[in-house]
């Protein structure tokens, strides 16, 4: 039995096909992500992607966006804390051309509300290879996530990516930006400024200001901008999740998604005097590796 595993979200459709001992022999990446298919054309997408790799009685697993209510087939949220035993029990099965199609859940936690698909089978694909007390996943929502020995026990979204795209491309603040280039020292300043302020909404229009007043330069608004919310983010982050992590010997964070961000959190956090290190790349391959050790233990 041939297995595939898919993480299919918004923007991009990544497949990797495992043989009998779990290991990927093969992989499709492809700006497929959902928002980009045609009236519910996702069956036809996925066999015109991976068909060649499939015989009938094979199982594909699903995970991402593809589940949600957007997506090909809405599956539940299994609530805080969660294992991967729970995920897989909670999942979706469906059959498509004699193809088992394993829609997974994602996790939810009812106080505060909070959602997260897709994400849940990378971080458990990065605690399967080191030991995890807190991770970060960075991006448009971000996620603080507390887990131990394999269990997901809660996580926060912080829409820094969001709000930092919405400021640089459809505000006043933003608009005096030129340039395309980063610019470190200003990203330094702006995590200090933003770790330490309390009225974060008050100081955004510093970005504008200051530029104004000839205090910063027009250059250094996009670097000063994302260090400004990435470092009132980590003070956030450390809040919702009652770590101090300046103050512990021991807490790591562990850092888990886009090579593009991970290096600008793990300097966010060394300013800070925080221990990060960058997690695997491609942590939903292990994530499905798990999955699959599950199924084939099911049998």
């Amino acid at each position: 039995m041939v297995r595939v595993g898919i993480d299919w979200g918004s923007s991009a459709f990544r497949a990797y096909q495992f043989n009998h001992q779990g290991k990927v022999i093969e992989s499709i990446s492809a700006d497929l992500g959902i928002k980009f298919i045609q009236n519910g054309n996702f069956a036809e997408t996925l066999f015109s992607q991976i068909g060649t790799w499939l015989t009938p009685g094979d199982q594909v697993l699903l995970s991402g966006m593809i589940t949600s209510r957007n997506g090909w087939v809405e599956t539940p949220y299994v609530p805080c804390p969660a294992d991967l035993q729970q995920v897989l029990n909670t999942a979706v099965r469906k059959e498509v051309n004699d193809i088992e199609l394993i829609f997974l859940p994602g996790l939810c936690q009812p106080d505060p509300s909070d959602v997260m698909r897709g994400e849940e089978i990378q971080l458990f694909g990065a605690e399967s290879i080191q030991p995890i007390q807190l991770a970060v996943m960075p991006g448009t929502h971000s996620k603080w996530t507390t887990i131990n020995d394999g269990c997901i026990q809660g996580f926060h979204t912080i829409a820094t990516g969001e709000i930092f795209e919405i400021l640089l491309e459809h505000s006043l603040i933003g608009n005096l930006y030129v340039g395309n280039g980063w610019i470190e020292t200003a990203f330094i300043r702006g995590v200090d400024k933003g770790f330490q302020c309390k009225n974060i909404i008050r100081e955004l229009f510093t970005c504008r200001a200051a530029v104004l007043l000839g205090q910063h330069s027009r250059t250094d608004i996009f670097s000063y901008l994302s260090g400004l919310l990435i470092g009132n983010e980590i003070r956030e982050g450390m809040d919702l999740t009652n770590w101090n992590l300046q103050e512990s010997s021991s807490a790591i964070v562990t850092l888990i998604g886009s090579a593009s961000l991970c290096p600008r959190y793990l300097t966010a956090l060394k300013q800070l005097g925080i221990k990060a290190v960058v997690g695997p790349e491609d942590a939903v391959v292990p994530g499905f590796q798990q999955i699959i050790s599950l199924l084939n233990g099911s049998k």
